[in-house]
């Protein structure tokens, strides 16, 4: 068995995204225009995307810290309100709880905990993602033996600093290890040229994109185990 360590995507991987963040969103916006309801204006308009880009501008590295974004982007969303400092401080921390706990409630794809239970039988499993979501909060966290986030190594992917952070802990060569995720570039190519194996999980059943890289690809969780075998 050439494979001993499976890592995974979290986001449209394990579960549709789309559906989790509308939710999370609008539960967010609706707690704060019933909270705070001097925000209502900006936050219907463009305003809060505009201070989003004007953070990222002044301090790049916010790309990768997504929850600490959102949140002084809301901080200064209610000094532009009209709320003072400490009045945004505490509106951000307090609906960033709201959005946190709604983007942490996902669907997982069917056959998803079957098929982890069974892989994590021969293999050590691990999280690469670019995402804030938080595995214990949904109840998977048991499954995994490592877990890295953009968040935590204050870079994203495709940077291979993703990957080899997954090598290090673990103490195998990257070819030991094989990566399933649903994007092309920033799972599939990118794991690639870090040495690993990788998957392609198409739920979506979309055309693959990259006509000069041979991928194997799966389109339902119940054929992973068989696709990681193949390695």
């Amino acid at each position: 068995m050439s494979i001993k360590a499976v890592s995974f995507d979290l986001d449209d991987t394990l579960w549709p995204l789309l559906p989790v963040i509308l939710k999370a969103e609008k539960d967010t916006n609706q707690w704060l225009i019933d909270n705070y309801p001097g925000v209502e204006a900006l936050l219907k308009s463009k305003e809060a995307m505009k201070i989003r880009d004007d953070l990222i501008s002044k301090k790049n590295d916010l790309v990768n810290q997504l929850s600490k974004l959102r949140e002084l982007t809301l901080v200064e969303l209610g000094i532009r309100s009209g709320y003072n400092r400490e009045e945004s401080q505490v509106m951000a921390r307090e609906s960033f709880k709201i959005f946190f706990t709604a983007r942490n409630e996902v669907t997982l794809y069917e056959g998803v905990e079957e098929t982890l239970e069974e892989l994590k039988k021969e293999y050590s499993l691990g999280v690469i993602t670019n995402g804030n979501a938080d595995l214990e909060k949904i109840g998977i966290d048991h499954y995994f033996n490592f877990s890295f986030s953009s968040s935590d190594l204050n870079t994203s992917k495709p940077d291979p600093v993703m990957f080899e952070a997954a090598t290090k802990h673990t103490g195998l060569d990257a070819h030991e290890i094989c990566h399933v995720g649903d994007h092309p570039i920033n799972d599939v190519k990118a794991s690639l040229d870090f040495g690993m194996k990788s998957i392609w999980y198409n739920g979506n059943k979309s055309e693959w994109p990259l006509s000069d890289i041979q991928v194997l690809e799966v389109k339902y969780w119940s054929d992973l185990k068989e696709a990681v075998q193949t390695f």
